[in-house]
C-alpha cells in the first residue's frame, strides 16, 4: 500500500536527512517499517525571510493495512495523509497498419529525439534528420562564435543535436503532470541527468549537462536500430494526393510514409518550405522583450533577506508579472547564475537569451522581461507575419551592432527615464557591446508596456528591480509565431496523411520537458496505429 504525504515542512539545514524520521513519525511507525519511500516533489518556500523552509511531497510503502494507517495517520507539522495512487506508464499495443519505411523524424531537439527514442524502443527504426552537427562540434562552434568568431548558420546556439533546449539554460520545469511527464524526466535522469530532476519543483540541468544527456539519448537510439544523420536539413516534402511520400534532403529523396516534424522554433526557411508544399500553418502569439540583468548577490539578498542561505542553497532565483495598461510584462527562462548569449539562427540577424551552468555560480543573474505580442500587432495577415516582425527588429539589431553581433543595451532605469545610457552599462554577453535606446529595437507597443511594467515590479521589489539593472535585447524568441495544424486525437496534420507535428517549433509546447512530452505522446498515437516495423525492409 502506498501513502501521500504532502505539505511537509523542514527546514533547509538538515531536511533530507530528517526527513525518513519524520515521514515515519507522522505515520505513526518506526523507519524500519518504512520499507519503500520516495520524493514526489521537493519545492522551496521563501515567503518568510526568517525562516526558508523546503516543502515535500512524498510516497511512503507500507504493509499494514490502508485503514488502519490511514486512520492512525493524523496531521503532523503541517503535513496531510492519504491514500496514493498513481497511475502507472504504459505504452499502447502497435495497431495493425503497416509501414512501407521506416519513420522519419525531423529535427533532433526535445520533441524530435523523444520521439524518436520511444518509436526506436517499441521496434520502429527511426530515421532522425537534423540538420545541424554533433553536439561536441557544437559546442565547439558555439565556443568559437562567443570568443568573437565566425557565425555558423547550421551550428549555433539553435541549431545542431538536442536543438535550443542543449543551451537554453537546461530548466526541466513543465505544468503538467502524469506518467508521460515522468516518463520523460526518467529518460533523462537515466541518461546521465540526475536523480533529484525526478522531484524538485523546478529541476534544472544547466547547458554543461545536457550535452552529455542529449548524446546518451541519441546513442540509445542507435543502438535500438534507430538512425541519426546530422548535415542533413529536409529541403522538401513530396506530397501525392494528400499523402507522404518521401522528403527531399541536399543527398537526394528519401521514400517515407511517416513523418515527424519537429523543426524548432527558429527553423524559419522550414515554415517557408511546409507555405510552399501545402502543409496548413496559422499564426500563434509569441513573446517578445528583452533580457533583463542583475548582480546574482542582490537577487539572492531579495529572495534570501539577510541569510546567506546561497551557501547551501545556491543561487535564487525569481518570477514576476506586472499588469499593466498597455499589456502584461513576465518574466520567463530565469537563469539564475547565468549568462546572457546571442541567441542567433540567421545571418544578419540579432537576437539575445540567457543560459547557465549547472552549479549557477556566476555572479550574474538574467531574466526574459517579454509581452505577448496578440495577432492584432502582427503586419499583415501573412501566416508567416510574426517571423516578419521577428526578423525586422532583429535586423535593426544587428545594423545597430555594425554588423559584428554587438548585444544592444542600455541601464534599466534610463530605458523607463526614456533616455539613452551615458555609459555603456555591464552585461555579461560574451562578445561586444553597445548602448543604445532599445525602444530602437522593439515594437512601440512592446516598448510602452516594459515601460509600465518595470516600475510596477521595482514596488513589488521596494526599489531593488532597477537597481543595478541591465537590459539587453532584444530577446524575440520565447515561442513560435505559428503553429503547424493537426488534428487532437490523431495528432496528424489535418487533410495530409503521415505528417505529424511536434514540440515548440510546431506551436505545442513551451519549454524542454512539454516539448519531450509532446513527441512522447506523437509516438504513443503513431505505435497504437502502426505496427511494428519489418526490420528486413528498412
Amino acid at each position: 500500500m502506498t501513502i501521500r504525504i504532502s505539505n511537509l515542512r523542514l527546514p533547509i539545514e538538515d531536511a533530507d536527512s530528517i526527513l525518513p524520521n519524520r515521514l515515519a513519525r507522522i505515520l505513526g511507525v518506526s523507519p524500519e517499517d518504512l520499507r519503500a519511500w520516495r520524493i514526489l516533489r521537493k519545492s522551496l518556500d521563501v515567503r518568510d525571510k526568517r525562516s526558508i523552509h523546503f516543502v515535500y511531497n512524498a510516497a511512503v510503502d507500507l504493509p499494514e493495512d490502508e485503514a488502519t494507517v490511514v486512520a492512525r495517520s493524523k496531521a503532523m507539522y503541517g503535513a496531510q495523509v492519504a491514500l496514493h495512487d498513481e497511475p502507472a506508464f504504459e505504452m499502447p499495443t502497435p495497431g495493425e497498419l503497416r509501414l512501407r519505411h521506416r519513420p522519419i523524424v525531423l529535427g533532433s531537439g526535445p520533441g524530435g529525439l523523444v520521439a524518436a527514442y520511444f518509436l526506436a524502443l517499441e521496434g520502429y527504426c527511426p530515421l532522425v534528420l537534423e540538420r545541424g552537427t554533433r553536439v561536441n562540434e557544437r559546442i565547439r562552434d558555439v565556443r568559437t562564435f562567443d570568443d568573437g568568431g565566425e557565425f555558423n548558420p547550421n551550428s549555433n546556439y539553435l541549431f545542431g543535436e538536442g536543438g535550443a533546449g542543449t543551451f537554453s539554460d537546461g530548466k526541466l520545469t513543465c505544468r503538467g503532470t502524469g506518467p508521460d511527464v515522468q516518463r520523460v524526466l526518467e529518460l533523462f535522469a537515466e541518461c546521465k541527468g540526475k536523480p533529484s530532476i525526478l522531484y524538485e519543483h523546478r529541476p534544472h540541468l544547466g547547458s554543461n549537462r545536457l550535452p552529455a544527456v542529449v548524446k546518451a539519448i541519441r546513442q540509445r537510439i542507435e543502438a535500438m536500430g534507430g538512425e541519426v544523420r546530422f548535415h542533413c536539413p529536409v529541403e522538401d516534402l513530396l506530397i501525392e494526393d494528400g499523402k507522404l511520400v518521401g522528403v527531399v534532403t541536399p543527398s537526394g529523396r528519401i521514400d517515407a510514409d511517416l513523418l515527424v516534424l519537429a523543426p524548432g522554433h527558429s527553423a524559419r526557411d522550414t515554415y517557408e518550405m511546409l507555405v510552399r508544399t501545402g502543409v496548413p500553418l496559422v499564426q500563434k502569439p509569441f513573446q517578445m522583450g528583452v533580457r533583463i540583468e542583475h548582480p546574482q548577490d542582490q537577487i539572492n539578498r531579495v529572495q534570501y533577506g539577510s541569510s546567506r542561505a546561497e551557501e547551501q542553497l545556491g543561487n535564487a532565483d525569481y518570477s514576476l508579472i506586472a499588469n499593466g495598461p498597455r499589456g502584461d510584462v513576465f518574466t520567463f527562462c530565469m537563469c539564475a547564475g547565468g549568462y546572457i548569449i546571442p541567441s542567433v539562427s540567421e545571418e544578419g540577424y540579432f537576437c539575445t537569451n540567457g543560459m547557465s551552468l549547472s552549479k549557477r555560480d556566476s555572479p550574474h543573474a538574467n531574466s526574459g522581461l517579454v509581452v505577448t505580442v496578440p495577432l492584432s500587432e502582427f503586419p499583415g495577415t501573412d501566416v508567416l507575419a510574426g517571423v516578419r516582425l521577428q526578423q525586422k527588429y532583429e535586423r535593426i539589431a544587428f545594423e545597430l551592432g555594425r554588423g559584428e553581433y554587438r548585444c544592444p543595451v542600455q541601464r534599466a532605469s534610463d530605458f523607463v527615464a526614456g533616455k539613452a545610457s551615458r555609459e555603456t552599462p555591464y552585461s555579461s554577453y560574451p562578445r561586444e557591446k553597445i548602448s543604445i535606446d532599445l525602444r530602437e529595437v522593439l515594437p512601440p507597443y512592446i516598448a510602452a508596456a516594459l515601460a509600465d511594467g518595470l516600475p510596477m515590479m521595482d514596488r513589488r521589489w521596494h526599489g531593488k528591480f532597477l537597481r543595478n539593472a541591465t537590459l539587453a535585447g532584444p530577446e524575440a524568441r520565447g515561442s513560435s509565431p505559428i503553429r503547424i495544424l493537426r488534428d487532437d486525437l490523431t495528432r496528424e496534420t489535418p487533410g495530409l496523411t503521415g505528417i505529424f507535428p511536434v514540440g515548440e517549433g510546431a506551436g505545442y509546447a513551451g519549454g524542454i520537458v512539454s516539448a519531450a512530452v509532446d513527441g512522447l505522446r506523437t509516438a504513443k498515437a503513431i505505435v497504437a496505429r502502426y505496427a511494428r516495423l519489418d526490420r528486413s525492409n528498412p
